[in-house]
């Protein structure tokens, strides 16, 4: 019986080596791609808008307040100072509680800030994008600019 080479250990075990890694390295991207699909399906919103239903009030339960989306359904309630804001995901929650920017948006008719617990809140596309407005008042001018 011929006897391996200790060159040919040296290889095999290298080969071995390499196969490992890049068995990891798949493991780890498939878990990262997963991950990722994941998170991209909760976040996403649930309801898609013809043209007619874009640019109306909505309740401010419904609407991700961190991501800035209307989500179709309610949200997770966050109480901050005795005022409530509303997160899909833990992620949301902790930054609404920890973020007072997450918890102020701009009304893009005044410029000024708006608390968006607080907020004239209104979808502006079909993917469910919102803006914050201080009050209706706001933003019927914005619509009439």
């Amino acid at each position: 019986m011929k006897k391996k080479s200790n060159k040919d250990n040296s290889k095999t075990s290298t080969r071995n080596l390499v196969y490992a890694y890049l068995t990891i390295a798949a493991l780890l991207v498939t878990a990262t791609a997963l991950v990722y699909w994941i998170n991209y399906q909760q976040l996403k919103p649930s309801v898609s808008y013809i043209q007619d239903e874009i640019e109306r009030p909505v309740e401010p339960s419904l609407v991700c307040m961190v991501n800035d989306a209307f989500m179709g359904k309610p949200q997770i309630p966050v109480p901050v100072n005795g005022k409530t804001y509303y997160g899909c995901c833990e992620m949301c929650v902790d930054k609404l509680n920890n973020l007072e920017s997450a918890r102020i948006a701009i009304d893009p008719f005044s410029g000024n800030p708006v608390d968006k617990s607080e907020a004239f809140i209104v979808v502006t596309n079909p993917q469910g994008a919102v803006a914050y407005f201080e009050s209706e008042a706001n933003y019927n001018a914005f619509k009439k600019n």
